[in-house]
């Protein structure tokens, strides 16, 4: 779990902090690779007040015409996805985890929040 608060500080997607008013509670799982991956557990509260995104996907067939015309693609790296949104800083006292290291905040959005999904594809 160090190695990963480690990676995340390193990457500049967690901040120490020294007190904020909401905390949300960790969860460590160990992926089949072994990596272990630091899940947050914002069903304590946070995901009930906050409003949900509204973001129709477009249908297939729309995405298609648009690409229609383009020749050149690249491919994107979709690994942790979620954390290369960058969060308003405004926001960031929000996503406040508790580890045995003390308190992080995230300055890129964390899978669990209830907006990321939607947010990530907007």
């Amino acid at each position: 779990m160090d190695k990963e608060l480690d990676r995340l500080e390193r990457l500049q997607i967690i901040s120490p902090v020294e007190y904020f008013e909401w905390v949300a509670p960790i969860v460590v799982v160990r992926k089949t690779s072994g990596i272990v991956r630091i899940c947050d557990d914002y069903s304590t509260g946070l995901n009930d007040r906050l409003q949900s995104l509204q973001y129709p996907l477009p249908l297939p067939q729309d995405v298609v015409t648009k690409l229609s015309n383009y020749t050149v693609f690249r491919q994107i790296n979709l690994s942790d996805a979620f954390l290369q949104i960058e969060v308003e800083e405004r926001c960031r006292q929000l996503l406040v985890i508790n580890t045995h290291r003390g308190l992080y905040h995230y300055n890129m959005l964390p899978p669990g929040v209830k907006a990321a999904p939607r947010a990530f594809e907007r």
